[in-house]
């Protein structure tokens, strides 16, 4: 009975999938976040950090706290987010079922979901406008994950796992 239980818990082991997951830093903003799959990175500078593949784009500008405050001072973070999506030109973030939602592992974070505009009705790009501060850092960024394929479940995972690393 033991066999056939150690046997069979192997059996479990090696038929589920593993989720592989990619861990990508900013050392110098001290911020990092997973991705499913694997990204490339095609730029980084002392603000700007960008990875990228066939399907999915991060870009993320980092910005002292100052700038945050300049503009945005007074603001829940949610509406934050929801300014910085209309400012870029990115629309219907009130008309998509997944509207937006606090980061989980950051205490000041939020993202929406939106489109991108494009040359014809039905030509868009699902974008995760993503926003958030460490006040202990003294760093505000924005993020835009653009979702190529339109599959932005994948790029909400993305989002959540943003963070500030202690």
């Amino acid at each position: 009975m033991k066999w056939r239980l150690l046997f069979f818990s192997l059996f479990l082991m090696v038929a589920s999938p593993v989720k592989a997951q990619f861990t990508y830093k900013w050392d110098t903003k001290f911020f990092s976040f997973t991705s499913p799959f694997e990204l490339k990175q095609m730029s980084s500078s002392i603000d700007e950090f960008n990875w990228q593949n066939d399907e999915y784009t991060i870009e993320i500008s980092a910005f002292g706290i100052g700038y945050y405050n300049t503009y945005y001072g007074g603001q829940d973070i949610k509406s934050v987010a929801n300014q910085v999506a209309t400012d870029q030109s990115f629309y219907d973030m009130d008309k998509l079922k997944e509207y937006g939602d606090s980061l989980p592992l950051m205490e000041s974070g939020y993202y929406v979901l939106a489109k991108t505009p494009g040359m014809d009705a039905n030509q868009y790009a699902a974008v995760i406008v993503v926003v958030g501060f460490s006040e202990k850092r003294k760093i505000y960024f924005e993020a835009r994950i653009y979702c190529f394929n339109n599959k932005y479940k994948k790029g909400i995972e993305i989002a959540k796992s943003f963070k500030f690393d202690k």
